[in-house]
């Protein structure tokens, strides 16, 4: 997998492309953990991930409990169709999740 990051002051875009699944988590972990201190605001850039499973939830997740920890944040940015429809389920199965304030900058189901 490709692991395009991005720094700019205390911003940050990981891009990567092609799946996230167990076998790709722990090269996106080390990118995300990798980032200097100062990045206080990370945004996954998902344009270019076609397929994500319970790995990739676990990977969100996990980064957005250390930025949050960190008095930072993570957004997500234009996730495919499957990774959107997975995401939207994990809000629906578990409000309490993190997942629907990262959905929120996100289209509605219905405008997708």
């Amino acid at each position: 997998m490709s692991i395009p990051v991005t720094i700019d002051g205390d911003r940050a875009v990981i891009s990567p492309r092609g799946a996230i699944d167990q076998d790709t988590r722990p090269g996106l972990s080390t990118a995300a953990d990798s980032l200097p201190a100062s990045v206080t605001s990370v945004t996954w850039d998902l344009r270019e991930v076609v397929f994500m499973d319970s790995a990739g939830l676990h990977l969100l997740e996990d980064q957005n409990r250390t930025a949050l920890g960190r008095g930072g944040s993570i957004t997500l940015a234009g996730p495919q169709t499957q990774p959107l429809h997975l995401l939207r389920l994990a809000a629906q199965m578990y409000p309490a999740g993190p997942w629907s304030p990262l959905l929120a900058g996100l289209p509605p189901a219905d405008a997708a």
